[in-house]
């Protein structure tokens, strides 16, 4: 599973680490502010034991990740404003104790108009609302947490998406750790797949503008199969600002992103940052930082949405020493 870092106070933390994160991050900035949402004329009753929530934040400016798109936003923020505000909410409003670190184990996105992207200004005034919903409750604290939200900008719907954290106890984390390395380290090397070789892909191609932010490698195809390999920098500003000793969940959401919009355009569609039209993933294992790492791609067709534009639908794993880390499915639109 994904890892996610617990924090020790109330506020948000740092990705891979126990620590607080820095007041400048900025996917929570020092501006941010979560509270409850104003009750809405004909609104849903929340479920039994579900809370409401709206963060309410400046998007970054500058970013080196998500902003480095060709416009100015990038819709992966809502991975981490979903999943930073899902921590922030199970310790300080569900009880679940500061020492349990959570898994993100599960995600959905799904692009509510792409030119919100494309046409909002730089700094744009953000709102996630979102709702949680405590599930397997043991003594009256959840074990997880089931999340869902909207993320607007200036006011305009963006996305929409969904999450879930898993919260262990220490032991059972390290535990789980301990034997998911002991399992990698203690297979033979597996046949998966055509192997990529380490060379970036064109920054142009899967929706970035910087070398910096590729992460996966010019990939291969065996007939309608295309591999990459994930290419893993420790000193990633982004994906690793703290000791961890697994392939941080955000690298890994990144890589099949960058993969699926490397296979459109193998096919021949021209990518964007917003040809992404909607992505889900299923993160089921940890992945080793010093053992080759693959991501397949296969495109089918996914027929015609309701504005004309031809549609890509693309099956995506992650795997590792014969072992599946990660599955995705991610659907791309034509850029218009």
């Amino acid at each position: 599973m994904g890892p996610s870092a617990s924090p020790n106070t109330t506020g948000p933390v740092t990705p891979g680490t126990n620590r607080p994160a820095p007041t400048e991050e900025p996917t929570m900035s020092q501006h941010a502010v979560l509270g409850a949402p104003p009750t809405a004329p004909g609104a849903r009753r929340p479920r039994a034991g579900e809370q409401h929530f709206v963060l309410r934040d400046d998007m970054p400016v500058g970013h080196p990740l998500f902003n480095d798109t060709p416009n100015l936003h990038d819709p992966l923020i809502f991975v981490e404003l979903i999943r930073r505000a899902g921590l922030h909410v199970g310790h300080r409003n569900f009880g679940v104790p500061a020492e349990r670190p959570a898994l993100f184990y599960r995600f959905a996105l799904r692009l509510s108009d792409p030119a919100v992207w494309q046409d909002c200004a730089e700094g744009a005034r953000l709102a996630l609302e979102m709702r949680a919903e405590p599930t397997r409750t043991v003594a009256g604290v959840p074990r997880s947490l089931r999340l869902g939200g909207t993320l607007r900008l200036d006011g305009a719907e963006a996305c929409t998406g969904s999450a879930e954290l898993l919260f262990v106890t220490p032991t059972v984390a390290r535990n789980h750790r301990a034997t998911s390395r002991l399992a990698a380290l203690a297979r033979t090397p597996a046949d998966d797949g055509p192997r990529a070789g380490l060379r970036p892909a064109a920054p142009s191609l899967v929706g970035r503008c910087t070398p910096d932010s590729v992460v996966v490698s010019q990939p291969v195809r065996q007939g309608a199969t295309l591999t990459t390999t994930v290419l893993v920098d420790p000193s990633h500003p982004v994906f690793f600002t703290g000791a961890t000793d697994s392939v941080p969940g955000l690298l890994l959401v990144e890589a099949l992103r960058q993969s699926a919009l490397l296979a459109v355009a193998s096919d021949g569609a021209a990518p964007c940052p917003t040809a992404l039209d909607r992505l889900s993933v299923h993160l089921r294992g940890h992945a080793e930082l010093d053992l080759p790492l693959l991501c397949t791609a296969r495109t089918e067709p996914g027929g015609i949405d309701g504005t004309g534009r031809r549609l890509t639908r693309i099956l995506l794993t992650l795997r590792q020493a014969g072992r599946t880390t990660a599955q995705a499915e991610a659907v791309t639109a034509e850029a218009g």
